[in-house]
């Protein structure tokens, strides 16, 4: 009994632990995930490919705590879905700047668990293809976002971390979308929305997950 009282004790303590990011520490890094889907039925085929790619960088103003700034580029090809009453291709292109903050806590040795909460503006190129229609629909989109990204990382070098992340585990939006339809069934209109997303509803769950890194100077 007392062994297990023992064991719940270091678990506890492990949670305070104090981190190697120490105050004043540059945290620099990036992250990719990629997701692909493919679905067929009968001989009709879609598939489903979508990819991030972010840079960032930050400074500990204090132990464990980091403040910083972040870049993205985010494509999706969708291809062979049914929207519109056709047959439909997608390209979308995203990009985003913002600033993040990110925590991090002790779990076991160079092993740590960080939740990190994203804050940025973003700006979107999105092309529909329809294929009987023989016309397309471009859409603009301008807007912001807030997202939680909880991860684990861990010490492979002195001052380098390998990280496993659940991207936009909650995500809120404010978007503005301008559409430039050339097909009668859909009209070119102004669309203006407040979103919320979350990785656990988009029928991936824990699938979708990115890979990172971070060097610590």
């Amino acid at each position: 009994m007392k062994k297990h009282y023992f064991a719940i004790i270091l678990l506890l303590l492990s949670f305070t632990v104090n981190g190697q990011i120490k105050k004043q520490s540059i945290v620099l890094g990036g992250q990719l995930y990629y997701y692909n889907s493919k679905n067929k039925v009968d001989t009709f085929k879609s598939a489903y490919n979508a990819s991030n790619i972010s840079i960032s960088a930050g400074k500990a103003y204090k132990e464990n705590k980091i403040i910083g700034i972040t870049i993205g580029f985010t494509p999706i090809n969708q291809s062979n879905f049914f929207n519109y009453g056709d047959t439909t291709n997608l390209t979308y292109n995203r990009f985003t700047i913002g600033a993040f903050y990110r925590e991090y806590k002790k779990l076991a040795k160079d092993f740590y668990f960080f939740t990190q909460v994203d804050a940025g503006f973003s700006t979107v190129n999105q092309t529909e293809n329809l294929r009987s229609t023989s016309g397309n629909i471009k859409a603009t989109q301008r807007g912001g976002s807030i997202s939680l990204t909880p991860g684990v990382s861990y010490n492979i070098l002195k001052k380098m971390q390998l990280e496993i992340t659940i991207p936009n585990i909650i995500n809120f939006q404010y978007l503005v979308t301008k559409f430039n339809s050339q097909v009668p069934q859909v009209k070119s209109s102004t669309q203006e929305e407040f979103l919320f997303y979350s990785n656990f509803t988009n029928n991936t769950g824990l699938g979708f997950l990115g890979v990172g890194f971070r060097f610590i100077l």
